[in-house]
């Protein structure tokens, strides 16, 4: 058990100690605690106070646990140092910041019960509180739960806010002053001992030589001795947050002035970089805690409550939607749903449409090559029958040039190249290229599908006859990339078409859900208040559909429930009547019936 207020840790103030006083140090004298004569068990008596044990020694006072007979409780009692008892300024001001704590009635704020003096000492008797001083629960760097931290900050704030509204400011927020009560995640405030108390006749300048906070834990303002206020407290609750999160404080240095230099001018290592599961609106609020001017920082503690009361709810928010069942929405069940049936009917359809036109335009290309090579070889024939082969070739060059035609090759019956659009072939035996037949069209035309230097072409083979007898053939080939390239221009357009017709459909299946997913809405949102028990909850809407007669088959739920939730109108309990009420006595307040 840790009583407050505990005495700090030694790095936070050096002036703190463990020593144990001596009896002489304290006001009043043994005695033997009644009914203990026979065991000899003697405490100190100071005042009405039993002192019982010793719980730990500050820079102006040290604390005891002790007993207060007069209420039957145990309680913590501060006094002041003796060796300071003789100097009135600390005197006046033990007691003044006494009294000041002891207006404070918070339920994060440890209470003062008594303030006064035993044998010229200066004492405080406070609230003994069962608990750690978070200094102690952050030994070894521990790092506290996002949402603990957050809920400590709440407490902070509100408390804060509280002393500052009484014109009280505590001047040393630090972890050694914030106790967390046991069993939860409660804390209260202690030590108010260095308190200011707002007067206009006082400054709110530091004074040379006095303690005005531990030292990593004081503003900018502070540690420049300015003027400080309330918000000088939010800049320290920052710092403790801080360390909560991160297990190390914002600003530390090798000296007093190098760390009073950092607070003022240095911005401390962005949270983010040290741990990656606080939430960016915490981060915010810390990082607003801890601005170098005070105008930057939240104004008072409700504001800082408020913020972190915002955080809390966004991490409970996403605490809820990752154990809430994963659902679908109708929205975007019917949107997929009807997008994949679009999506089939067209890819099937397009490819049989493209499958048929490009068969189509093989067709008719077809049909064009096997014509010009008959015409070809009509005009071919005169020459090859008297074996002009100069006029042959003139006329295969003068074809080659008014058509994009890939080849010419003109055959005698020997299978002599006698003209080709090649000249390199003339005179050459003719070697007829293997492909894929595409059949035989009129007039004795074969057509096949060949690969010429990795350009797929069909050639057309078309034989010259005269009388009936075939002198040689004709073999003209007409490169197929044009027509592939139409065909993947007619793809391109299909895809085109098949896509905007899903979005489409997609956009018009999800604005109709959309439609349908409201009124669903709506009933649940209804239902959700009949199981909180307002049975007078209507939806009161009318509607010339199914989801009319939905809404009405609710509202005449809700009618029979609040009907039957109802006491009988015998069990009510009868109103009075004008003359009895007049006639009635007046009972005091709070007096007995």
């Amino acid at each position: 058990m840790t009583d407050a207020p505990p005495p700090p840790p030694d790095d936070e103030d050096d002036d703190h100690t463990r020593i144990v006083p001596s009896s002489a140090t304290l006001p009043g004298k043994r005695t033997t605690l009644p009914g203990t004569a026979a065991t000899g068990a003697q405490v100190r008596q100071a005042g009405r106070y039993q002192i019982l044990e010793l719980i730990g020694r500050g820079g102006m006072a040290t604390v005891f646990k002790a007993h207060d007979p007069s209420i039957g409780r145990t309680i913590a009692i501060k006094f002041l140092h003796a060796s300071l008892c003789e100097d009135e300024q600390y005197r006046g001001r033990f007691l003044r910041e006494a009294r000041a704590a002891g207006i404070l009635s918070h339920p994060s704020i440890a209470t003062v019960h008594d303030v006064g003096e035993i044998e010229g000492r200066p004492y405080m008797a406070m609230e003994l509180l069962e608990g750690d001083p978070l200094n102690d629960l952050m030994t070894g760097g521990t790092l506290f739960p996002v949402r603990e931290v957050v809920e400590i900050g709440i407490q902070l704030g509100r408390a804060l806010d509280y002393a500052h509204s009484k014109g009280i400011v505590h001047r040393d927020i630090k972890p050694a002053n914030i106790i967390r009560l046991k069993g939860g995640n409660l804390i209260k405030v202690t030590d108010f001992g260095i308190a200011h108390m707002a007067s206009s006749s006082m400054t709110q300048h530091t004074q040379m030589g006095d303690v005005l906070g531990t030292p990593q834990y004081m503003s900018p303002e502070q540690t420049l001795g300015q003027k400080i206020d309330g918000r000088s407290d939010l800049f320290s609750v920052g710092v403790v947050l801080y360390q909560l999160l991160t297990g190390l404080r914002p600003f530390d240095a090798d000296s007093i002035v190098a760390l009073m230099l950092k607070i003022a001018k240095d911005e401390p290592t962005p949270i983010v970089k040290l741990r990656n599961d606080v939430p960016p609106s915490l981060r915010r609020v810390v990082e607003r805690c801890l601005s170098k001017q005070p105008d930057r920082r939240y104004q008072n503690g409700l504001e800082l409550a408020n913020a972190l009361i915002q955080v809390i709810r966004e991490i409970d928010d996403n605490a809820s939607a990752r154990q809430r069942p994963r659902i679908v929405s109708v929205r975007v069940k019917w949107t997929a749903l009807m997008s994949l049936v679009v999506a089939a009917v067209m890819a099937v359809t397009a490819t049989v449409v493209t499958k048929y036109q490009y068969a189509a335009m093989i067709g008719q290309v077809v049909d064009y090559g096997a014509s010009l090579s008959r015409f070809i070889a009509s005009q071919s024939a005169v020459p090859m029958l008297s074996e002009d082969w100069v006029s042959l070739d003139v006329f295969v060059q003068a074809v080659m040039k008014g058509q994009n035609f890939h080849a010419i090759t003109v055959i005698d019956r020997e299978g002599v190249v006698r003209a080709a659009s090649d000249a390199a072939m003339a005179g050459q035996a003719y070697g007829k290229p293997a492909g894929e037949s595409l059949g035989a069209r009129a007039g004795g035309v074969g057509v096949q599908r060949i690969v010429v230097k990795g350009e797929e072409v069909l050639e057309f083979e078309s034989p010259i006859t005269f009388q009936g007898k075939e002198i040689g053939r004709v073999a003209l080939d007409i490169p197929e990339k044009p027509l592939a390239h139409v065909a993947r221009l007619s793809l391109v357009m299909m895809a085109l078409l098949v896509i905007s017709t899903i979005a489409a459909v997609a956009l018009a299946t999800f604005l109709i859900a959309n439609w349908f997913a409201k009124p669903i809405k709506l009933l649940r949102e209804s239902m959700a208040e009949i199981g909180k028990g307002r049975f007078d909850h209507r939806i009161g809407e009318r509607r010339n559909d199914e989801f009319g007669l939905l809404y009405q088959a609710f509202d005449d739920m809700a009618q029979a429930l609040q009907q039957n939730a109802a006491p009988p109108a015998s069990a009510a309990e009868p109103e009075p009547s004008a003359a009895a009420q007049t006639a009635a006595p007046a009972r005091p307040e709070g007096g007995a019936p």
